[in-house]
C-alpha cells in the first residue's frame, strides 16, 4: 500500500462518517450505568468502565487532545460496516474449513460458536505455546492462510487508505501509511485472551512514533471479549520500557530489539493475568460496546489486554491490528514484512518454541 500524502494543517477530508453521534457533546459520558463485567484470563476484573466515545465530526484538535490524554481513542463510524460486515462473513468461513467453529445452520456473519473445545482455536504463536499446545493443525493453518488470502489484503487496503489522511490529521505525519505487517484475530467464547502488554515491545526496532488502530470487524458485545485498556496507562507504558532499556542494554542489537528476549516474559507480555495488573497499579479497566466501522487507536505504551470473550450470545470476536507511520522517518522495517510470510523476523510462534 503506497503512504498517502496530504498536508498536515489542512482539512481532514472524510465525510461525516458511518455514525451518527448523539446530540450530547461530541465525547460526552455515556448515561450512568452498572459497570461492565469483565473476565481476564484469571477471574473476573472488579474495577471496570466504560471508555468514552468520539465522533468524525469534532474538533481535530479535540481528538489529538484525547488521544495524548488518555493513550485511547475510540472512534465512532469512521469505517463502512457493511464493507466490514461482509468481510467477515468471508473470515470466518474460511476459518471454518475443516474445523468446525461456527454452530451448524448459522450465517458466517453472525459467527456463532459451536461450542467445541476452545483450545482447538487459539491462535498461532505465543499463547499457543505457551498453553502446551501444538502449534500446527487445521484452524492454525487457516489463521495463517487469512493473512495472505487476496480478500483480506483488499480489505486491509481500502481500511488502510480510510484510516490514513485521519492518523495524518491527528499526529500531524507528513506521509502517513498503514505498515505491511498486521494481524488478524478471532476470540471464541471461553477461551484464553491476549495478555497484558504495549504495542512499542514488539516494535522497538523504531522510534515510539507509530499509532495501532484496532478495528473489530462486526459488533463486539461489552461481554464479548473485545480490547479492554488500563485507565491512564500510556506513562506506566513508558516506564516499563526504560526499564527494559536498561536491563536490555548489554544484548546484542538483536537481542535488544526483540519482544522475547531473555529479560522478557514469555510471549513478550506484562502479566497474563489483567485483573492482577489492574490491581497492582490500582487502577480499573476500560471498553466499549464496540460496533463494525468502529476504529480505537492507541499509542506504543497504551497497556491493554484482550478481555475474555463471554458473549452471551456465542458470538465469536473478530479483529484485526494495523499499524501507522510517518513514512519520511524513521519506523521498525521488521513492519514492512507480511505476517507469518517466510521472512517475517517478528514471528512470536518462532520465538516461543525456542523458550
Amino acid at each position: 500500500m503506497a503512504a498517502t500524502t496530504l498536508n498536515p494543517n489542512g482539512p481532514i477530508d472524510l465525510d461525516a462518517g458511518f455514525h451518527q453521534r448523539p446530540s450530547e457533546d461530541a465525547c460526552s459520558q455515556p448515561e450512568p450505568r452498572k459497570p461492565p463485567v469483565l473476565f481476564g484470563n484469571d477471574k473476573k476484573i472488579e474495577d471496570t468502565r466504560y471508555l468514552t466515545p468520539c465522533y468524525l465530526d469534532m474538533p481535530i484538535e479535540e481528538l489529538r487532545r484525547r488521544y495524548w490524554q488518555d493513550g485511547v481513542l475510540w472512534v465512532k463510524g469512521l469505517l463502512d460496516p457493511v464493507m466490514i460486515n461482509e468481510f467477515r462473513a468471508k473470515y470466518l468461513s474460511m476459518v471454518n474449513e475443516g474445523t468446525e467453529m461456527l454452530k451448524p445452520g448459522t450465517d458466517p456473519v453472525e459467527g456463532i460458536f459451536s461450542g467445541e473445545d476452545w483450545r482447538n482455536y487459539l491462535l498461532p504463536g505465543a499463547v499457543r505455546v505457551a498453553a502446551g499446545l501444538p502449534d500446527e493443525g487445521p484452524f492454525v493453518e487457516n489463521a495463517i492462510r487469512s493473512h495472505h488470502c487476496q480478500e483480506y489484503l483488499d480489505f486491509k487496503d481500502k481500511v488502510g487508505r480510510r484510516i490514513e489522511p485521519f492518523v495524518g490529521k491527528m499526529l500531524q505525519f507528513s506521509e502517513p501509511w498503514c505498515l505491511p505487517r498486521s494481524l488478524l484475530r478471532c476470540a471464541v467464547p471461553g477461551g484464553e485472551t491476549t495478555p497484558v502488554h504495549y504495542d512499542q515491545i514488539f516494535l522497538r526496532a523504531g522510534p515510539p512514533t507509530s499509532i495501532t488502530a484496532w478495528v473489530p470487524i462486526g459488533d463486539v458485545e461489552v461481554e464479548g471479549g473485545g480490547l479492554i485498556y488500563l485507565d491512564r496507562a500510556h506513562e506506566i507504558g513508558v516506564n516499563y520500557e526504560q526499564d527494559f532499556s536498561k536491563r536490555n542494554a548489554d544484548l546484542s542489537d538483536e537481542e535488544r530489539i526483540s519482544a522475547f528476549n531473555r529479560n522478557m516474559e514469555k510471549g513478550g507480555w506484562l502479566d497474563k493475568n489483567a485483573s492482577r495488573f489492574g490491581e497492582q497499579w490500582s487502577r480499573g479497566w476500560q471498553v466499549g460496546e464496540y460496533e463494525a466501522g468502529d476504529v480505537v487507536f492507541h499509542t506504543p505504551y497504551t497497556i491493554h489486554a484482550g478481555a475474555k470473550n463471554q458473549s452471551p450470545s456465542g458470538r465469536i470476536r473478530v479483529s484485526t491490528d494495523l499499524r501507522f507511520v510517518d513514512k519520511s522517518k524513521t519506523y521498525d522495517e521488521r513492519w514492512t514484512i507480511m505476517a507469518y510470510s517466510e521472512h517475517d523476523p517478528n514471528v512470536a510462534r518462532k520465538s516461543a518454541r525456542r523458550k
